[in-house]
């Protein structure tokens, strides 16, 4: 879900009293920001070598910042095959596009490129022009895309972006990593998105910690909530570090793949929990884009497992939640 790097504060709380269990921790750069492990062994085993050695293949798939990846060659309108990965992550963001009715779009690329949120972070001299929009949008739309013969292929001067799902897709890949060296007991985390599968170092579900929606982060007063998360995924979305403002006005990193703008909505921001990690990633810059009623509607209807804590203001400014019944379960505080 996120450009370049992580603005989502997210602090993994676990214990490290000593068991017959070692904890092993791995940490390192990845996707422009960085990713922490955790997990128990019996020996001791670190995996760090393998988990580079799969983040460094996503990248060289979906990485819109490497010029020789599939997706950037893909962009330039070069004829390549797609591999395994950049098809696995192109049908989670396909099922998405479908279940939030297009607001979660894979193809925003011009127009998050337009709005200055690649480069300059949106501090670049940019003539906001509602006909050049317009015309941006015509090459917008997941529909304008296909996979047949194993492959993806883009209609002429439509490019995609995975940025919104691809670090949720790398927690899945990397759980699935551990899994295949029998580790059961594990935390990963990539630029703030999660998944968590068994216990931590005292036999406890692992606790994580999301920060209140604010500029500044608040050392003593930080938590909107802390939860127990047990082999669930959990992404966080949100608007109100990643923005920058022109002539008085916020423009939020989302962008409306419907107006081609950035959202206006009160929602500050989204906590999505769910089985796979890529999901939740794209699911919560959806809801984000979708605002808060539209969001509940589609809690309502959509078929995968969601549970979300929203956070927005009301008329007044006030600060009001929504927290889905069974992630009322989930939290502690």
């Amino acid at each position: 879900m996120n450009y370049i790097f992580c603005f989502i504060a997210l602090v993994l709380l676990s214990c490290s009293e000593q068991t017959n269990r070692i904890l092993v921790q791995n940490t390192g750069e990845t996707q422009g920001t960085y990713y922490h492990v955790q997990y128990l062994s019996e020996n001791g085993e670190s995996y760090k070598i393998q988990i580079d050695s799969l983040l460094d293949e996503i990248d060289s798939s979906v990485s819109i910042y490497k010029p020789y990846s599939i997706i950037s060659k893909l962009n330039r309108g070069e004829k390549v095959q797609t591999d395994d990965i950049f098809n696995s992550v192109y049908l989670d963001a396909v099922d998405v596009y479908v279940n939030s009715n297009g607001y979660f779009d894979c193809t925003v690329s011009p127009l998050v490129s337009y709005w200055g949120f690649y480069k300059n972070w949106g501090q670049e001299n940019i003539d906001i022009d509602s006909l050049k929009i317009k015309n941006i949008l015509k090459n917008v739309g997941t529909n304008k895309t296909d996979i047949s013969d194993g492959s993806v292929y883009l209609d002429l001067g439509v490019q995609i972006d995975f940025n919104a799902i691809a670090q949720g897709y790398s927690v899945d890949l990397i759980a699935n990593l551990l899994e295949n060296k029998g580790v059961q007991n594990y935390l990963i985390e990539v630029g703030g998105e999660i998944k968590a599968k068994g216990v931590n170092t005292d036999d406890k579900i692992w606790r994580v910690g999301i920060d209140k929606p604010l500029e500044e982060i608040d050392t003593e007063d930080r938590f909107q909530f802390i939860l127990e998360l047990d082999n669930k995924s959990l992404a966080t979305s949100g608007n109100y570090r990643k923005f920058y403002e022109k002539d008085g006005i916020k423009y939020s990193h989302t962008i409306n793949p419907m107006t081609g703008f950035p959202v206006q909505n009160r929602l500050l921001s989204v906590t999505v929990i769910t089985n796979k990690c890529s999901l939740a990633d794209a699911y919560a810059t959806a809801f984000m884009a979708m605002g808060v009623e539209q969001t509940k509607k589609l809690l309502m209807t959509v078929n995968d497992p969601l549970d979300v804590y929203l956070v927005y203001t009301d008329k007044d400014g006030n600060w009001k939640t929504y927290i889905s019944p069974r992630m009322q379960e989930k939290i502690i505080n």
